[in-house]
This record gives C-alpha cells, structure tokens and sequence, in this order.
C-alpha cells in the first residue's frame, strides 16, 4: 500500500508541475512514466481513465491544499476586518501557485462533462462558498452594504489575487522592480479599499 500510494502521489506531483509549465496539452504520459520510473501501463494501473484522470486527481488535490489553507485564514480572528486581513495576507505572503490554478481552469476543456462537473463543483464549494458565507454574514450583520454574497466574495478574492507576488522568470528582473510595501500592509491595502467600496452608506450620504 505505501508503494502504490507513493507511486500515485509522485506521478500526481510531477504532472501538476509540467501542467503549470507546459499546459495540458505539453505533458504527456510517457513522460510521467519515465520521470517517476515506471512503465506506462502502471500509470494507467493507477489512473485507469488515462492523462484525463491524472488532471482530475490534480485537480482536487489543488483543491484540497488551498481550501485548508482558506479556512484556516477565515479561522482568524473574530472580526470581518481580521478575518480579511488573513485571507488577503495567504496571496500577499505567496501560499497559493496561480500557474496551476490557471492551467487546471483551462484543462477542464479536456475533461467529459462528468468530470468538468465534478471538478467544478468542488472547487466552488472549496474555494468560494467559504469566502460566500463570510460575506453572507457580514451583509446580514450590516457590516457589509445589502449587496449580493457571491459577488462580495468573488469581487474581494480577485482584489486580494492582485497581491500574489510576481514570478521571478516573467516580466522585468526582479532587480529592476519598484520596491514593495511588505505583505502585511499590501493586504491591508486591499482590505481597507474593499471595506471602504462594500461598508453600509452613511445616513445623508449624496451621490
């Protein structure tokens, strides 16, 4: 049991890496097989529906990595305010790996509609409908202005997404780039830009 799990977690590993390199359609299985030592036909021993059913499994294992640490940051805290802090914070201190994100998103195009269904549907309940609770709550205490959950929620996730630190290998060299405020006080940047556009409007208010 433990060289059947290792031998499906290793292959798993090394197809996630090429995915975020090289997209779906740059990784082959006989490459897999050969970086992981073993004959294509174990490959299929332990993903019997094939490159398909190694994205899949990349997929929720993805899924799966970046949910526990979105609920852990939702964890922090008692106040929407902390609670935001935390999670602009696990994008601002770089936990998440926006390459794969991306090339799994676009991988799902290779998948059956099962699959695509399956995939789709865990990383919504993974990934958006903790963040979706958070601002359903905060709508219904009056912290947030009435004001539909989902959209506060995908709205703040694609603000705090624009923390993500930028890779060394892409655009300019890291050496010519303006100088950055530290993680902290970018998420608190985003957080206080969100709570100013999304807080209750004051009594008197005009325009």
């Amino acid at each position: 049991m433990p060289r059947h799990t290792d031998t499906r977690s290793r292959a798993r590993d090394e197809f996630a890496r090429l995915l975020a390199e090289r997209g779906y359609l740059g990784v082959s299985l006989d490459e897999i097989a050969q970086t992981v030592d073993v004959r294509k036909a174990s490959l299929y021993h332990h993903f019997p529906g094939g490159k398909p059913a190694l994205l899949t499994a990349v997929a929720h294992h993805y899924i799966e990595q970046t949910s526990a640490v979105l609920a852990g940051a939702l964890e922090a805290g008692t106040t929407l305010r902390e609670r935001l802090l935390a999670l602009a914070g696990t994008y601002a201190s770089g936990t998440y790996d926006p390459a794969l994100g991306d090339q799994i998103y676009t991988a799902t195009r290779h998948l059956d509609e099962a699959a695509r269904s399956e995939v789709s549907h865990a990383y919504v309940d993974g990934l958006i409908a903790p963040v979706t609770a958070l601002m359903d709550r905060a709508v219904r205490t009056g912290e947030l202005r009435a004001a539909d959950p989902g959209f506060l929620a995908t709205a703040f996730m694609e603000l705090a997404a624009m923390l993500q630190p930028m890779p060394e290998e892409v655009a300019m060299p890291p050496g010519e780039r303006p100088a950055q405020d530290p993680a902290a006080r970018l998420a608190e940047n985003v957080v206080d830009l969100f709570l100013r556009g999304a807080a209750p409007e004051r009594c008197g208010r005009r325009g």
